[in-house]
């Protein structure tokens, strides 16, 4: 019974990865931990208008909502942890469904003006790194981090902000 609600466990974490192909089970920024910054609220559009982003603060994080060019829409809730000048949000889905686990997303982002960038941290450089460093289980195309809160806290702290741990980010522009 226990390998049958791992299984289903792992099966609904993956339906939640279509980002990312790196996620943690367990949240990786605590409250306690949570940092804020001001010029990441707004609303933000990518550089060919097909996506767009509202950011606001909730508590102690961020409540996102994201629409892309078909209009399809998502909520996401977010905390922000800093290391040295690096910014690493968690991300995770706000919809709530008892068939799915909502799994957590390493986002880095980097603010500069009317500027923001942002990448997942997926790289198959990381993937290895997590493998080797943290408890995973592999699933059909995603990486899922088994480790406790602390322990995936510490490992994205000090290998997030190496450049082999993403790939090229996205541009979004503050809307006007």
């Amino acid at each position: 019974m226990k390998h049958l609600a791992l299984s289903l466990a792992l099966a609904g974490a993956i339906t939640l990865t279509g980002c990312s192909s790196l996620v943690s089970l367990n949240p990786f920024v605590t409250d306690q931990q949570a940092v804020m910054d001001p010029a990441l609220l707004g609303i933000w559009t990518s550089h060919d208008g097909k996506d767009t982003y509202w950011v606001r603060q909730d508590g102690t994080g961020y409540s996102i909502r994201h629409l892309d060019d078909s209009g399809n829409a998502y909520q996401f809730k977010a905390r922000l942890m800093t290391a040295g000048d690096f910014k690493l949000l968690d991300l995770v889905s706000a919809n709530e469904d008892a068939f799915q686990i909502a799994v957590h997303t390493p986002v880095r982002v980097w603010s500069e003006g009317s500027t923001l960038r942002i990448t997942f941290l997926d790289s198959d450089w990381l993937k290895e790194q997590a493998g080797r460093q943290l408890p995973t289980a592999p699933a059909e195309h995603s990486t899922l981090i088994t480790a406790p809160s602390e322990a995936v806290g510490q490992f994205f702290a000090k290998t997030g902000a190496d450049p082999k741990a993403y790939d090229e980010p996205d541009t979004l522009h503050r809307a006007q």
